[in-house]
């Protein structure tokens, strides 16, 4: 069987994906050197009740459980193609620190993004899926586009060709430090946002709150205007 061509006529996806594999876990100091967060209490079940409102909210057309980013970025092709519509939104639900995001053992960074790279033929996949420039990835976790993820913020949109989103501080019911920014374009936020120092030396990520700067709540089923 012939699969269906994309085609521009009909409306855009968009999509959650969360790691199936978040557990309790307790990783002492509670704040880790790399901006993630030490302290988790067994997201999975909470993501997955997400997505399933996102779904009924008529604010995603589809949602994924998984283990890893091989997975997660097969399914976006996979589902593009065989719906025959591009991709508007990709929105990623899982643990991240400053210029990364994990699915289960697996994680995305800069050297992920590399053309070397063993997922280099499925980001390439990836970016013929999404429509255009203004589509959006956004990377809902603690920390990745925060102090040293500027980097990892530009590398991405660059990657994807398409506007990317992400946070600087370790997220919960608040999000904050909520950023965005296009392929070829500065990160405009402070890079010691949503760090925390000891003296001159950043020892890990600020917890979220709703006096911060750039705050959305897991509520939120949109990015914000200007965020």
């Amino acid at each position: 069987m012939i699969p269906p061509m994309i085609t521009a006529a009909l409306p855009p996806l968009r999509l959650v994906i969360f790691d199936a594999t978040d557990t309790r876990r307790l990783t002492l100091p509670a704040r880790t050197p790399d901006g993630a967060a030490g302290v988790s209490p067994g997201l999975t079940p909470i993501w997955r009740a997400g997505a399933f409102l996102h779904r009924v909210a008529r604010a995603a057309d589809d949602r994924l459980a998984t283990s890893s980013w091989g997975e997660a970025l097969a399914w976006i092709e996979c589902i593009s193609r065989e719906r025959g519509r591009k991709v508007a939104s990709i929105q990623v639900w899982g643990r991240g620190g400053w210029g990364w995001m994990q699915l289960g053992k697996t994680r995305l960074d800069s050297h992920a993004l590399r053309r070397h790279h063993e997922h280099a033929p499925a980001l390439d996949a990836l970016r013929g899926c999404l429509a255009g420039s203004d589509a959006l990835f956004w990377l809902r976790c603690c920390s990745a586009f925060g102090h040293t993820g500027r980097s990892f913020a530009q590398d991405l949109a660059a990657r994807l060709g398409c506007k990317v989103a992400g946070h600087t501080h370790i997220i919960g019911f608040w999000q904050s430090g909520t950023h965005s920014l296009w392929p070829g374009e500065a990160p405009g936020w402070d890079p010691r946002e949503g760090v925390r120092f000891q003296g001159r030396e950043a020892t890990g990520g600020l917890w979220s709150s709703a006096g911060a700067p750039n705050t959305v709540s897991c509520l939120s089923i949109g990015l914000p205007e200007g965020f």
